[in-house]
């Protein structure tokens, strides 16, 4: 009895259809994109150096009027509030600074997704740290303006 093997395979050849070269206008978008999805820390980076002026200036601001409104016989009614607010001010201050840290990554430039991935953890990172710095310099906020009354 004879065993018969079927035939090899033959690999199948792909032909790409024709392709046009992209236009002035695509090749415009792609090279858009490309520069705004690299600039999404720098922007945050911004925000984070704004965020650190507010959360500098408006504890600041907050504890020289105190000062001249109260001054110095005054007593506060509510100085846990104010403690609390000069707290999430300090921690939205520290999550900035934190922010703008940068951080050692170990990525092969020859490879686009890790490349990719590189700005979009980047930025991931540091979004994270701003709304949170964001919520605390809100609460602080919150907290002084509760405080006063």
């Amino acid at each position: 009895m004879e065993i018969h093997e079927p035939p090899p395979e033959t690999p199948m050849e792909i032909e790409a259809e024709s392709t046009a070269p992209l236009s002035k206008t695509d090749e415009t978008l792609l090279v858009n994109f490309a520069n705004d999805f690299a600039a999404q820390a720098a922007r945050l980076d911004d925000l984070a150096k704004q965020l650190i002026t507010l959360c500098i200036a408006v504890p600041s601001v907050y504890a020289a009027v105190l000062k001249l409104v109260a001054g110095s016989k005054a007593v506060m009614p509510r100085m846990d509030l104010t403690c609390f607010a000069m707290v999430a001010w300090l921690l939205a201050l520290g999550l900035s600074l934190a922010s703008l840290l940068p951080e050692r990554h170990e990525i092969d430039p020859d490879s686009l997704t890790e490349i990719r991935n590189y700005f979009s953890e980047s930025a991931r990172r540091k979004y994270l740290f701003l709304c949170c710095a964001c919520i605390f310099s809100f609460l602080g906020i919150t907290l002084a303006i509760f405080s006063i009354f």
